[in-house]
């Protein structure tokens, strides 16, 4: 299998929403097929792929998670989520 190109801008895919489930306690990432439950990490990264830099979110995320070495776990994250057509790349693509 061919590991998909590293965002640099990441969004959310079409029809694809992000929501606290607050009866639940959960993060989750909705989507026309399912929904996905986040942990409070994953979350804080997908509430961040709003088109901004790769590099601004994970300086975004170093504030927040001190200490944590998040550069390979972050790109592993947004790819699999790219992989699952969830995440495409904000370079104004109408293919997404």
């Amino acid at each position: 299998m061919n590991k998909p190109k590293t965002l640099m801008r990441p969004v959310l895919g079409r029809g694809v929403r992000y929501r606290w489930d607050e009866i639940r306690h959960q993060h989750q990432l909705l989507f026309p097929e399912g929904i996905l439950v986040l942990n409070e990490t994953g979350a804080a990264i997908v509430q961040l792929c709003d088109g901004q830099s790769l590099e601004q979110i994970k300086h975004e995320l170093a504030k927040s998670f001190k200490n944590a070495h998040l550069e390979e776990d972050v790109d592993e994250f947004l790819d699999r989520l790219a992989t699952r057509g969830l995440l495409h790349d904000d370079n104004n693509d109408t293919n997404a």
